[in-house]
Formats: C-alpha cells, sequence, structure tokens
C-alpha cells in the first residue's frame, strides 16, 4: 500500500508540474502556480502520511488560498487530520 502511494504520489507530482495552456483572462501565471504548489503540497502531505487514504481524497485550490477537500475517510479522527495537514501548508487561508 506504501508503495502505490509512492508511485501515485510521483505520478500527481509529476502530472502538476505541467502547466496547462490557458488565456491571461482566466488567470495569471503566477495564480496557477501558486494555487498548484498548494495543492501539490497538500497531496503529498497526504501521501506521506500513515493512516489516511489520500487515494480517495481531492483537493482543489482557487487563487485565494482556500482549499476544498472532497472524498471519503475512515473517521471523523482521520478527516480532522486530513483538515489540519492541508490547513498547515503556506498560503492556505480557508480549508473548506
Amino acid at each position: 500500500m506504501r508503495f502505490l502511494k509512492l508511485i501515485a504520489g510521483l505520478f500527481l507530482i509529476s502530472i502538476l508540474s505541467i502547466a496547462p495552456v490557458a488565456s491571461a483572462e482566466e488567470f495569471s501565471v503566477g495564480e496557477f502556480v501558486s494555487d498548484s504548489v498548494i495543492t501539490t503540497q497538500i497531496k503529498a502531505k497526504l501521501l506521506a502520511t500513515e493512516n489516511i487514504d489520500s487515494l480517495h481524497i481531492k483537493v482543489e485550490t482557487d487563487s485565494d488560498g482556500i482549499v476544498v477537500l472532497t472524498g471519503t475517510v475512515k473517521s471523523a479522527a482521520e478527516k480532522e487530520n486530513v483538515y489540519n495537514i492541508a490547513h498547515s501548508v503556506d498560503g492556505v487561508k480557508k480549508v473548506l
């Protein structure tokens, strides 16, 4: 299971390091980089944390530093742990 998390994490990081092409009207490059860095850091921390099934948790970050977590967890304690990990990343202003 840990090996699967490692492979998924490396895959995720490699995908997120490729910036998609978008018009300047949608967002600036700095905003996109900042948002994707926050998302990547949260996902990497979740993958590195034991007792969290991070493959079932989706992380989205908007340009204001608001993180939205969706998915399933096994317990209230795991939910709180995921929330705390997301909130611990620099640049995160709010976690929903």
